[in-house]
């Protein structure tokens, strides 16, 4: 059996790839060739002198000796690290949470019909629109134990006050829901795109058909949204990890170190230790992380190669 189906592939004729097909394949590949050199100028090549650096130790004089990977061992013995490696996870999944449920129930709502659609959906834009140390600035004084509104509401309705930003939990939730809060905006509309492309007949019919609103949202909606889910992934996943702008302008990593992520670890390493090798090895290991879970988002979620083959 193994050998007649050899046999049968070994005779059946190879496709062979046409001269058009092959001119067009050129011509593509001339037409990306300046992407391409921009791209590999931008960002591999950074990419490759930080991989370096990061396993030679870096004098302030700027001398180099090679370190192999000493770096590396001296930063996950350093109780520093692990603690900000740690709450950057904790960080990071609660802002791929928070984000992307919130900008999917946006997109859910702006959605439908109703009076001002328009406006609400100019509105979704407005955080996206704000510089990340904008973010964190605006939630600062929001969260402000002393003037700050969220206090004048809770006042204004007979509660005490809070001043989250002095605690160790407190802060990291409001660092979370500060990003979370403009990253939604932007997953909102990704979304909010993605419902555009349903047809209308098919949530008609499965209306028809009996269904109600969670087993059209199971069935239906999350299925045919499955490739925009997948990119809202991978984005809120590396924005989380990557995360500074927001956390340095909200608490500078504080109090104490409670929000110290490992992108404050890392500023720290390269500008105020002036520690090259240590913070390039730190930029290593962000990087990776953010990289392999990126290959495991798309591994685990792009199950179909079409939109409609998910739906069922």
């Amino acid at each position: 059996m193994a050998g007649t189906t050899a046999e049968t592939m070994a005779a059946a004729p190879r496709r062979r790839t046409s001269p058009r097909a092959r001119a067009n394949a050129r011509f593509g590949l001339v037409l990306a060739a300046p992407a391409l050199v921009f791209v590999l100028g931008l960002v591999a090549w950074p990419a490759i002198r930080t991989t370096i650096y990061s396993l030679q130790r870096v004098s302030f004089r700027g001398e180099a000796r090679w370190a192999g990977f000493a770096n590396f061992r001296t930063l996950f013995a350093d109780e520093q690290f692990r603690h900000a490696l740690t709450t950057t996870v904790l960080y990071a999944v609660g802002f791929l949470l928070v984000s992307t449920l919130l900008g999917l129930g946006f997109a859910l709502l702006l959605n439908t019909g109703f009076r001002g659609q328009w406006l609400a959906r100019s509105l979704l834009i407005v955080p996206w629109a704000c510089p990340w140390v904008m973010v964190g600035m605006i939630w600062k004084w929001f969260v402000d134990g002393e003037v700050g509104a969220l206090n004048g509401a809770l006042l204004a309705l007979g509660l005490d006050g809070v001043a989250p930003l002095s605690d160790s939990t407190g802060a990291l939730v409001v660092a979370i829901l500060a990003g979370a809060w403009r990253q939604a905006s932007f997953t909102g509309l990704l979304f909010l795109a993605g419902l555009q492309t349903i047809p209308r007949e098919v949530p008609e019919a499965a209306m028809v058909d009996g269904t109600n609103a969670w087993q059209r949202l199971r069935h239906l909606t999350l299925p045919w949204l499955r490739p925009v889910i997948v990119v809202v992934v991978i984005i809120n996943t590396i924005f989380g990890f990557m995360q500074f702008d927001t956390i340095w302008a909200l608490t500078q990593g504080g109090p104490g170190d409670a929000t110290s992520v490992l992108s404050i670890y890392l500023y720290q390493q390269l500008f105020v230790y002036t520690n090259t090798g240590l913070g390039s090895a730190t930029a290593v290991v962000l990087g990776g992380i953010a990289l392999v879970l990126g290959f495991v988002f798309v591994k685990l979620l792009y199950r179909s190669s079409t939109i409609t083959e998910g739906v069922e």
